[in-house]
């Protein structure tokens, strides 16, 4: 691994790639809207091809809520996959 302490601020700049964040398209944003109430966070970002955490993310810009009973759903599903019998 290369020491890097001695490099200037520019130069460690130019070590690394830029992020790139993929964009969301309005037929993604349109089929997040129709899932959202229905669907686990986790299923949406599988059908968009999606992180979970940006499925949540947008959902919380564009004001989307899920449901009381959904959200206990969610978690009962949650604690079936990480526990399951």
């Amino acid at each position: 691994m290369r020491d890097t302490t001695n490099l200037s601020r520019a130069e460690r700049q130019q070590k690394t790639p830029p992020r790139t964040k993929k964009r969301w398209t309005k037929e993604q944003i349109r089929i997040l809207k129709r899932l959202h109430k229905s669907h686990s966070n986790a299923e949406i970002a599988e059908a968009l091809g999606r992180a979970v955490t940006s499925v949540v993310y947008k959902s919380h810009r564009l004001g989307l809520r899920k449901g009381v009973r959904r959200l206990r759903k969610m978690g009962q599903e949650n604690i079936w996959r990480r526990w399951g019998e």
